[in-house]
């Protein structure tokens, strides 16, 4: 079989190919590079029904953060609480990069939904080397929900964990511990370690997300247990202390990092000891240490280590781990952004100006992949703010097993807690023998499938008319649907079988396959096998532990009420009936039901058999459909409106080339919505369209033309949508009271400098509060560029 490496382009609005260049030798991924993670920076973290979903995908190596070069499948998942699928997206990316979007359908339910990201290498190292972020979705009351406060005692659980693995009998031991309610979330506490009499020996009180620390001394022939105020069936009964161990403490002192080597007092004689030092799975250096006390201090300059998680390993004579220890070492150069708003206050539709400068040196290094922006109302985000950070992600929580909560919250100074101590509680809590590395690498000796996936796969087989034996030795050719044009050939293997691979298909493309014979005659048969391209089946038990319940904030409630009432009363004085709160029973198939989000439909069309004798939709809407007219031959505007209106096809949001060449004898219902009465913007109207299918244009199954021809249509890499944002002032005809409720004011997956300067313009809305502005980007040599900054809406 052929292994062509061809981008090929399927432009549907013209049904011809267009040649991209062929992917040239080297250009593919870097077989040095290990591992790889994948990272969405996706717009906010709280929706509603019917809202947009931006995200931005970065892929990077493993090893040093560098954006992962050439061509590379990247598969986007939307998943519901019970593994079900909701949507998919396949995005190609290119030298590290790509972005895309969802779109919410208005029915979709309450609850709490994961995006999880992959590639197929990644599939490699299980579910927890996948990307996985949570949003939540909330349907608007009509009335605005109040948290109400649970005085009841929750039930709770307290793990507690030794600096460096065990405790040592008669030696200084620090302890960390952590305390969780019955959601996995982290709850304050204090209580006391006591011994086998009740005698008080140490307390202990959290200091963030119910973590702490407290130090204590075990001894001969006692006991000891942990009692939590407040909770008097909780008890912990810790194991005996090891006689013969070393406990290893961990602290920065000045410009070192000091290890502290605690043990038995009692003991007697010297101990040759080793500490070893390593990153992602790379030994950094080692420390030979004599122990000729109980105690010994080890000083290590700070520069030596890399910024992040490095594991410390003490070992004994006979190469015993006796200790073992993740540290977080923030030895990073400072900031590489800043963000400056023209303003920190503005009013409703007034115009905001953005400028983000670039720290980095410009002769050394550069942002060449573009920054992720993301401009969003603060209530929009989880309670106690953004979870997850490109930061955290590729620093934090992909380094340790099991998901962190709140990681993106670790990088931040309170005045009642640092940063830095942040960080030393996760790496002795969530760090305790749970470092990634440490199974990592014992799986790149064997050679791992998937590094160099990219592009899609035609794949069938050829049979006799007569028989359906294989066709030896017969010619396929991969054309689009025409027949002015010849693309790609393969011949059929001794089964018969031909397969076209590192394909480019946008969005949703028909193509055709035409089959000989030895002979070249057509007289076969061809069956074209699709490629499963993403998981047919999801855990959800794995899902949902992979990535922390998004916790709603407390002003969301009444922002999104406010949201709904805007809406609700534009609606009503222009004459529209809104419902109130629908409780949805079972999901509806038979028509489409995005337009309920936007407005009820003014117009409605069944088509009939003498409708579908049209050889083109924008021809049956422009003669058939009052105040739609066809324009310039390859679009529809509605009534006098700027622009093309937006276009739905099963309640999924499609661009133009594919509605273009839609086939009116599959589609059973057009729906209208004039631009004046829409209420979410855009302002050129919507024309939603109901297929036989009910599932979109991707379901179509290939039609048999004649003998040895078919023509498949293959769902291809889903283009990204242009965000929409209004430009005030609108015209007097467009400005009327229609609420602007926008709560994702500005994103831009691709903000580009210009003399390390990147200004960015774009208008508030109706809605108040505080917006966060978010930057994240990879420069090219890895550095990690991320910041944010605030400023106010108010009236």
């Amino acid at each position: 079989m052929k292994n062509l490496f061809l981008t090929i382009c399927f432009f549907i609005a013209c049904q011809s190919f267009v040649f991209s260049q062929m992917i040239p030798d080297g250009i593919l991924q870097d077989d040095t590079i290990l591992y790889e993670k994948l990272y969405l920076h996706i717009d906010r973290e709280i929706y509603s029904p019917g809202d947009d979903v931006w995200f931005k995908a970065y892929l990077v190596s493993g090893i040093n953060n560098q954006p992962i070069p050439g061509f590379k499948n990247v598969y986007v998942e939307l998943i519901a609480e019970d593994g079900r699928v909701i949507d998919q997206r396949l995005m190609l990316s290119i030298y590290g990069v790509s972005n895309n979007d969802f779109h919410l359908p208005a029915t979709l339910p309450t609850g709490q939904y994961t995006i999880r990201a992959y590639t197929r290498y990644l599939q490699n190292f299980g579910e927890e080397s996948l990307f996985h972020q949570k949003i939540a979705v909330s349907r608007t009351t009509d009335t605005p929900v109040i948290k109400e406060k649970n005085e009841e005692q929750k039930t709770i659980d307290v793990s507690f964990l030794p600096e460096g693995g065990h405790l040592v009998l008669n030696a200084t031991n620090y302890v960390a511990f952590k305390a969780i309610d019955e959601t996995g979330r982290g709850i304050q506490v204090s209580g006391k370690i006591t011994d086998e009499t009740g005698q008080e020996v140490a307390s202990f009180e959290s200091r963030y997300k119910g973590m702490g620390m407290f130090v204590f001394m075990p001894q001969e022939g006692k006991k000891y247990y942990a009692r939590v105020d407040g909770y008097p069936d909780f008890q912990y009964s810790f194991e005996d202390a090891l006689p013969d161990g070393v406990s290893m403490h961990y602290r920065e002192n000045g410009i070192n990092l000091q290890f502290i080597l605690n043990r038995n007092f009692k003991s007697t004689g010297n101990r040759n000891l080793t500490l070893l030092a390593s990153h992602k799975g790379q030994e950094l250096f080692t420390e030979e240490v004599e122990m000729t006390g109980f105690q010994h201090p080890v000083d290590i300059y700070k520069g030596f280590f890399p910024h992040g998680i490095t594991k410390i390993t003490l070992y004994d004579e006979q190469n015993n781990v006796l200790a073992e220890r993740l540290v977080f070492v923030r030895n990073s150069d400072g900031k590489t952004l800043t963000i400056t708003s023209d303003k920190k206050e503005y009013q409703p539709r007034e115009k905001i100006k953005l400028e983000i400068e670039s720290l980095l040196d410009p002769g050394e290094d550069s942002i060449v992949t573009g920054l992720s922006v993301a401009v969003v109302n603060d209530a929009y985000f989880s309670e106690g703010g953004r979870t997850q950070t490109i930061e955290s992600y590729l620093l934090l929580d992909s380094e340790l097993k099991g998901p962190v909560e709140s990681p993106a919250s670790c990088f931040t100074d309170e005045e009642s807690i640092s940063a830095d101590e942040k960080l030393d509680l996760v790496m002795m809590v969530n760090g305790w023998r749970r470092y990634y590395w440490d199974e990592l690498k014992d799986r790149f000796n064997n050679p791992l499938p998937g590094w160099d996936d990219a592009g899609l796969a035609i794949e069938g087989e050829v049979k006799t008319l007569w028989g359906s034996d294989p066709v030896v030795g017969g010619t396929v050719e991969l054309g689009p649907f025409s027949s002015e044009f010849l693309i790609l050939k393969d011949t059929t293997d001794e089964a018969g079988r031909f397969s076209f691979n590192r394909l480019f298909l946008k969005d949703s493309a028909v193509v055709m396959l035409n089959a000989f014979n030895q002979k070249g005659r057509q007289s076969t048969q061809v069956f074209y096998e699709p490629v499963a391209l993403f998981d047919t089946a999801v855990h959800p038990e794995e899902i949902n532990r992979a990535s922390r319940n998004i916790e709603m904030h407390e002003g969301y409630s009444r922002t999104s009420f406010n949201r709904h009432l805007a809406e609700r009363e534009f609606q009503l004085e222009y004459g529209s009936i809104l419902l109130g709160e629908v409780e949805v029973v079972e999901e509806y198939k038979s028509g489409p039901v995005v337009t309920g989000n936007y407005g009820f439909p003014d117009r409605e069309f069944t088509l009939s058999d003498a409708d579908r004798e049209y050889n083109n939709l924008f021809k049956f809407l422009h003669f058939e459909v009052p105040g739609v007219f066809e324009y310039e031959e390859d679009s529809v505007r509605i009534n006098n409106s700027s622009g093309t209106p937006l276009f739905f096809v099963d309640d999924m949001l499609e661009n133009l080339e594919i509605v273009k060449f839609l086939p009116l004898k599959d589609i059973v219902k057009i729906e209208i919505i004039y631009p004046s009465k829409m209420i979410n913007s855009p302002l050129n109207g919507l024309i939603s369209i109901l297929t036989r299918t009910g599932f979109g244009t991707f379901n179509y199954e290939f039609v048999r033309n004649i003998h040895g021809r078919i023509t498949p249509r293959i769902r291809g890499f889903r283009q990204a949508r242009e965000f929409y944002a209004p430009a005030y002032p609108l015209s007097e005809q467009d400005s009327t009271e229609k609420p602007d409720q926008r709560p994702t004011l500005y994103w831009e997956p691709h903000a580009v400098f210009e003399n390390g300067i990147a200004n960015l313009e774009f208008y508030a809305s109706d809605m108040k509060g505080t917006y966060r502005v978010i930057a994240e980007g990879i420069s090219k040599n890895g550095k990690i560029c991320y910041h944010e900054a605030a400023f106010n809406v108010f009236q």
